[in-house]
């Protein structure tokens, strides 16, 4: 079978997305299967014929194309099923195609939405989008209950495959490592509290730093790292740090690569991650993977993928989780436990497995009309 995929996100600053496709695809191509992939990028994305980062593989062809031209460049490629792994269908198969949807927070909340003419455009062609894919994938039982709420689409219609965990995260915290992270940020030798996700109101940090505030000299001198775009239409680290009197305690990092990420998570003595709303929340499991304790909201999707391997907290109640906060802090039994747990959790999402539900999709789908 020939697969087209949309491969767009996979170049440049990928965002969770293009880690999801990136992630997906290679995975694809361990299995020992006969799927030939054809991947979809803009213009000017390769060099020299090549994609920087992927080595050549004979089960997999780069084609760059306009967006417009998509449609007729999958018939011409000759396509037996074409995925769309970012939420639109750009074109098909001769056995059609399938749309991945791994949120509805925009549908959701349409009041956050960036759109001059805000969201519902877009959610009637996702809507549309939806109807016409042979089946919608998503990431998390919980965001196959928001499209079968919100969009109308039958349940039967609807396949979850979760994502895995990157094998980029894994314990990384030496003594060395402590040490150069507490010089490039300043952090006292008592140590510091992990967030992550950028001044985006969803991902919740005014509530998350209005509990710090609450309980600051309960936090035995540690400082707090947040990590993500510092600044958002709708919400700033800075402004929030100054209103609260925090300054002094907060440390803003800006956007990080993988290896800083994953040298923070392995460090940190708690990992906050108060998101009101995410299709599926892959921070918590990167954080378990490098053995951070952690805090998440007892909301959508976090749940789900948490299990019992974190605390669980209303992401709009401050007293809950500044508690919640203290608890894990003077807890050194309890931090060991959900360090131990956290290790378990992740075995229970990998990139093979998602690989192989998915390959096993396309068979599906191909030999139902064939």
């Amino acid at each position: 079978m020939r697969i087209g995929i949309d491969a767009a996100s996979v170049v440049g600053d990928k965002g969770g997305v293009g880690w999801h496709t990136h992630h997906l695809l290679k995975a694809l191509l361990a299995l020992d299967d006969d799927h030939e992939y054809v991947g979809y990028l803009r213009p000017a994305s390769l060099q020299d014929g090549t994609l920087p980062g992927w080595p050549t593989h004979a089960r997999l062809r780069w084609v760059e194309t306009p967006r417009w031209l998509t449609a007729w460049r999958g018939r011409w490629d000759g396509l037996d099923l074409y995925h769309g792994p970012n939420f639109k269908m750009h074109t098909k198969g001769r056995f059609g195609g399938i749309v991945t949807i791994h949120d509805l927070w925009l549908a959701r909340h349409p009041e956050y939405s960036r759109k001059l003419l805000g969201q519902a455009g877009s959610s009637r062609r996702a809507i549309a989008t939806a109807k016409r894919a042979r089946r919608v994938v998503t990431v998390s039982e919980f965001s196959a209950r928001e499209i079968e709420s919100l969009y109308g689409i039958a349940r039967d219609h609807v396949v979850v495959i979760h994502n895995g965990v990157s094998d980029d995260f894994s314990p990384a915290c030496t003594e060395q490592v402590k040490a150069e992270l507490h010089r490039r940020w300043a952090i006292p030798e008592a140590g510091f509290i992990l967030f992550v996700g950028g001044a985006d109101p969803r991902k919740n940090h005014t509530r998350f730093l209005q509990a710090v505030a609450k309980v600051r000299s309960q936090l035995g001198g540690r400082v707090v790292l947040l990590v993500g775009d510092p600044e958002h239409p709708q919400g700033s680290y800075r402004e929030t740090a100054q209103e609260l009197a925090l300054e002094e305690d907060v440390r803003c990092t800006g956007r990080l690569d993988r290896e800083d990420l994953r040298r923070l998570y392995s460090c940190t003595d708690l990992f906050v991650f108060p998101s009101r709303y995410e299709g599926f929340g892959m921070p918590v499991l990167e954080a378990m993977a490098c053995g951070a304790p952690t805090i998440t909201s007892s909301t959508s999707s976090l749940p789900e993928v948490a299990g019992d391997a974190a605390l669980l907290v209303d992401p709009d109640d401050v007293d809950g989780l500044s508690l919640a906060m203290v608890r894990a802090l003077a807890d050194s039994d309890l931090r060991a436990i959900l360090r131990q747990r956290g290790f378990e959790r992740v075995r229970q999402f990998t990139w093979r497995q998602a690989a192989m539900q998915t390959s096993a999709l396309y068979r599906e789908l191909c030999r139902s009309l064939s």
